[in-house]
């Protein structure tokens, strides 16, 4: 990489265009890199072997989303599973049980610098959540099968959910 310059940068985006060469010398100029903190997601597990998920609008989809709860990590947090009991907290207003950090990924290695977190959380127990203001959430609590068979029929559009949740409820 040559030289890096940032084109857009706001509180929810950075745009970053390097000048970057790739192992066969080809030189790719501009190159752009979608720039995000990091994301938790939290496969729940419920007293009674139910999947927590989160239903809630998505602009990019204009429509509704049926998702695993989560989000960015906030600035200067380094903790996954403090992230993760915060987020599960806030959207659900689950908390508590014991929080195990499954796997990290990246959501788009070729554009995006971002990792994303996986932690399932059992033994929770219901609470309030309290939601940012921009969020209008609702909560539901279904069982692994149907977890499950939400992720393989499209139910669960979020393409990286899906792998999430396969993931999480396969995990030993």
């Amino acid at each position: 990489m040559r030289g890096s310059a940032h084109p857009l940068r706001d509180r929810w985006i950075s745009v970053r265009a390097d000048d970057c060469a790739a192992p066969s010398g080809a030189v790719i100029a501009p190159y752009y890199v979608l720039e995000f903190p990091d994301f938790v997601h939290v496969l729940a597990i419920d007293a009674d072997e139910r999947v927590v998920l989160v239903r809630q609008y998505r602009h990019g989809l204009r429509g509704m989303s049926l998702e695993l709860p989560g989000g960015m990590m906030d600035p200067g947090e380094t903790d996954v599973l403090a992230a993760a009991a915060r987020e599960l907290r806030e959207e659900t207003g689950f908390t508590g049980g014991s929080l195990t950090h499954l796997t990290t990924l990246s959501p788009e290695p070729a554009r995006y610098d971002n990792r994303l977190h996986l932690v399932r959380a059992t033994g929770i127990t219901a609470g309030a959540a309290s939601p940012e203001p921009t969020e209008d959430i609702e909560v539901l609590r279904v069982p692994r099968a149907e977890a499950v068979r939400l992720a393989l029929t499209g139910a669960v559009a979020h393409a990286g959910h899906v792998g999430l949740m396969l993931i999480g409820l396969n995990a030993g």
